[in-house]
């Protein structure tokens, strides 16, 4: 959790640089449209906990992206299949889940190729797996940015990630991400479903859910939210220049 919020402080300062050098990514962290949420999963497929997280979503005709690691993709093919079945999307979040930020370019290449390669031999189709890719951890180096422009993706972070070892209890998990969630107004929610334990998370994910809804957040594919934020990120663009013009 260290390690985020330090990366939340260095890219709030640097969002706008991020965005001209990578012209594809999104950070999402600048700006967020007003009581929107987007709901995204990291580190499965896993049968321990997607199948549960599936059913959820389902209950409540929600809709979520699951960045899936390239090697449980393929350690369960059905699973990834069921994904995109249930009307959700699928986007690489690397092949073994390294630490990818120590990898030169061409072994991060590697990494988002082979993934790439793997899905659409499981769902049979290029265009069944999304442009989108978030780096394991959240970390950036010059070599990600680098090789997520020659690919042509989309990098995406988060606002708000349920998981956090302050936090022990589904109530508390509860009362943590809703507090985040009104502070920023929105956001996009990571949560996990593979590689560790994830019972908390399943245990945490109704409540949570129920509140957004009860709230009156608008939940929403992560597609509708990138736009609505690349929106909301040119309004403020626009504004500051025509400060600036006036002076």
């Amino acid at each position: 959790m260290k390690r985020w919020i330090l990366l939340t402080g260095l890219l709030a300062a640097a969002v706008l640089a991020v965005v001209l050098r990578v012209p594809h990514a999104k950070s999402a962290l600048a700006y967020v449209p007003d009581h929107m949420v987007t709901l995204t999963f990291d580190d499965g497929p896993d049968p321990r906990f997607t199948p549960e997280i599936l059913e959820m979503l389902k209950q409540r005709h929600l809709t979520a992206t699951f960045f899936v690691v390239g090697q449980n993709a393929l350690a369960h093919p059905d699973l990834t299949r069921e994904i995109v079945k249930q009307g959700h999307l699928i986007a690489n979040h690397s092949f073994t889940h390294p630490e990818l930020e120590k990898l030169d370019r061409d072994q991060v290449y590697k990494e988002l190729s082979d993934t790439d390669t793997v899905l659409v031999q499981i769902l049979g189709s290029p265009h069944a797996v999304s442009p989108y890719f978030r780096p394991p951890r959240g970390n950036i180096s010059d070599a990600i940015t680098d090789t997520v422009n020659k690919m042509n993706k989309q990098m995406v972070l988060w606002n708000v990630c349920v998981e956090n070892r302050s936090t022990q209890t589904p109530e508390a998990v509860r009362a943590r991400v809703m507090r985040l969630i009104r502070e920023r107004h929105g956001g996009i929610l990571l949560a996990h479903d593979g590689e560790l334990d994830r019972s908390l998370t399943v245990q945490s994910l109704p409540l949570i859910l129920d509140d957004l809804q009860r709230e009156g957040y608008k939940i929403v594919p992560l597609d509708e939210y990138l736009s609505a934020e690349l929106e909301l990120t040119s309004a403020h663009h626009d504004r500051r220049t025509a400060r600036r013009s006036t002076r």
